[in-house]
C-alpha cells in the first residue's frame, strides 16, 4: 500500500507534525498515541475484512467503527508491550543512525541488539526511556518526511523497506546531526514539562 500522489503531500505534512509533537510531547501523549495507532490499524483491518466479506456501505462503516474502537482499546491495554517496543525502536534507530557509515548489515544487526537492550530498559525505566524514545523517533520521522518537500524523497518507501534506512542516513551527511540536535531539544522540553507536572502534583498533595 502506497499513498496516492494527491494525498502524499498531506500525509507528509501530517507525518512531520506527528514527529514534532512526539519529539516535544511524546511522553505526555504516549497513551493517546497508542490508542490512535491502534485505532488506525483496526480501521485498516476492518476495511480489509469488509471488502473480503462483500459488505455494503452501511456494513463497511459499521465494521470500520468497530475495528477502530477495538484496535484503540487493545492498544491502550497493551501498554507494557508498547513501552518495550518504544524502547526497542529507540535502541534500533540509534544503532542504525550511529553505524550507518559502516556496512548495512552491521548497522542493522547492531540496531537490533541495541533495540533489545532499549526495550528491556524501557520497561524498567519507563519515563526516561519513553522520553528518549519519543524524542529520537519523532525527530527522525519529522526530518525524513521533510525530505519529501526539499528533495522529493519517497520517504514512505523507507518505512516499507527499513533495511534501506542505513543507506538513506549515509547518503545525507547532515541527517544524523540534525536528528540528534532536534531530539536533544525534545528531551530537554519533555524533561522540563515532566518536572513541572511533578512539582504541581507535589504542591497539590501538600495543600
Amino acid at each position: 500500500m502506497h499513498p496516492s500522489a494527491e494525498l502524499y503531500p498531506w500525509i507528509t505534512a501530517g507525518a512531520i507534525a506527528w514527529g514534532l509533537l512526539d519529539c516535544v510531547f511524546g511522553y505526555r501523549i504516549f497513551k493517546f498515541t497508542l490508542a490512535v495507532l491502534g485505532g488506525l490499524i483496526g480501521v485498516v483491518l476492518g476495511h480489509v475484512a469488509a471488502v473480503k466479506l462483500g459488505f455494503g456501505p452501511a456494513g463497511t462503516i459499521g465494521v470500520l467503527l468497530a475495528g477502530g474502537l477495538l484496535g484503540a482499546g487493545l492498544a491502550f491495554l497493551l501498554y507494557i508491550v508498547a513501552v518495550f517496543l518504544a524502547g526497542f525502536l529507540f535502541g534500533a534507530t540509534l544503532g542504525v543512525l550511529l553505524l550507518a557509515e559502516f556496512h548495512q548489515m552491521v548497522a542493522l544487526l547492531s540496531g537490533c541488539v541495541l533495540g533489545l537492550v532499549g526495550g528491556f530498559l524501557a520497561v524498567k525505566l519507563q519515563r526516561v526511556l519513553l522520553i528518549l524514545s519519543t524524542a529520537l523517533l519523532g525527530s527522525f520521522r519529522a526530518l525524513v518526511a521533510l525530505l519529501y518537500f526539499t528533495q522529493q524523497l519517497d520517504w514512505f518507501y523507507y518505512y516499507q523497506q527499513p533495511q534501506q534506512i542505513p543507506a538513506l542516513v549515509a547518503s545525507h551527511a547532515w541527517l544524523l546531526p540534525a536528528v540528534l540536535v532536534l531530539a536533544a531539544v525534545g528531551v530537554v522540553v519533555q524533561l522540563g514539562l515532566s518536572e513541572a507536572a511533578g512539582k504541581k502534583k507535589t504542591e497539590k498533595k501538600r495543600e
